[in-house]
């Protein structure tokens, strides 16, 4: 087996010299080339172990995906995260990072002993946290009081002092009121996710507020799981209710289920009904009519969480606070207009 001694040896530097090389230290870009090129000659594997010591650095992070047991679960059933984890991956690769993926519940009576773990074992650098629900979050004590590079994704409302990047959901259910009153649209109802999910209660907030300002006070509400059969199911409550306008589902899955539901009514979407989504997902394109939805930019978002936290583990920033502003997809969901996609922005 080639030991990094071997290495050293063929390209006339010292062991040290040739750890650094191959650890990105401090050595002249000629000298890093030339031991690379030996180390590829001679198929060297770094001893993973070995680099941690020397390095202080296990040169991995985790994405952990936070669900409870009382909703559906749509880590696992869905697709709704790929193009996150896309982005992270992206950031990890460029910067020679791994990427551990972990799915934990709420509820999981264990959970302050895994960030016990991630803490204190030394295998993670760091740590992004994808919570889904308002409730406790107790383990942000333990990651603070040890400095523990951290970064959490969606909002700010954890609190003034904790690592974020916001999707700023409200913004986004502001994007679909505003189309309803440019449309003309009086009657509205919106399928929404769980009443405790983050996102269900920011899009719903944003879309609220964008009502009122266009002086639209009719609104008949139900709750999906952010599944296509709940989309469907909560559809069929609306109709029995109300005929709409314009249905505002709080994701693409369960749009889908309600677009399912009023074409086997009869109605027509858009003509009769506009259905407007949240995500962007794939599924967008395969829904006739395609779906206009928000984006809020998964793969975007992923990347920003990683960088975020990479420059927390090298200590070139001292905290993380960003923003992802959505965008406006319009397709052939809703009743009037040509498709558009609306600006991007950063803030």
């Amino acid at each position: 087996m080639t030991t990094l001694k071997d290495v050293a040896e063929l390209a006339g530097v010292s062991t040290a010299t040739a750890s650094l090389a191959l650890n990105d230290g401090k050595v002249s870009e000629a000298t890093r080339q030339r031991v690379l090129a030996i180390a590829r000659r001679l198929k060297y594997v770094p001893n993973r172990i070995g680099r941690m010591l020397h390095t202080g650095r296990a040169k991995t992070i985790c994405l952990l995906f936070m669900t409870s047991p009382r909703y559906a679960d749509i880590v696992h059933h869905t697709s709704l995260f790929y193009y996150l984890i896309e982005g992270v991956l992206a950031i990890a690769d460029r910067a020679k990072y791994s990427l551990r993926l972990e799915v934990k519940s709420h509820e999981d009576p264990d959970l302050i002993t895994f960030f016990d773990h991630v803490v204190g074992d030394r295998s993670l650098d760091g740590i992004i946290i994808v919570p889904q629900f308002l409730t406790d979050y107790p383990f942000l004590h333990i990651l603070q009081s040890k400095n523990f590079p951290y970064v959490m994704f969606r909002p700010a409302r954890f609190g003034s002092d904790v690592n974020y990047v916001d999707i700023e959901n409200a913004e986004g259910g502001r994007l679909v009121s505003n189309l309803f009153a440019r449309l003309g649209h009086r009657k509205i109802a919106m399928i929404n996710g769980p009443e405790t999910h983050v996102d269900a209660i920011e899009r719903e907030r944003g879309f609220l507020e964008g009502l009122s300002s266009a002086g639209i006070y009719k609104l008949v509400r139900r709750h999906g799981d952010f599944l296509i059969q709940s989309g469907f199911s909560a559809m069929k409550s609306i109709l029995e209710e109300l005929k709409p306008d314009a249905v505002f589902c709080a994701n693409d899955y369960m749009a889908a289920g309600a677009i399912k539901f009023l074409c086997e009514t009869g109605l027509r979407v858009p003509e009769d009904v506009s259905v407007v989504g949240y995500d962007n997902n794939d599924i967008c394109e395969g829904i006739i009519p395609s779906l206009t939805t928000v984006d809020h930019r998964l793969e975007e978002l992923g990347q920003c969480l990683a960088q975020g936290l990479l420059d927390l583990i090298e200590g070139e920033v001292p905290n993380v606070r960003k923003s992802i502003v959505p965008r406006l997809v319009e397709r052939r969901s809703h009743a009037v207009g040509r498709p558009t996609t609306k600006r991007l922005e950063y803030r």
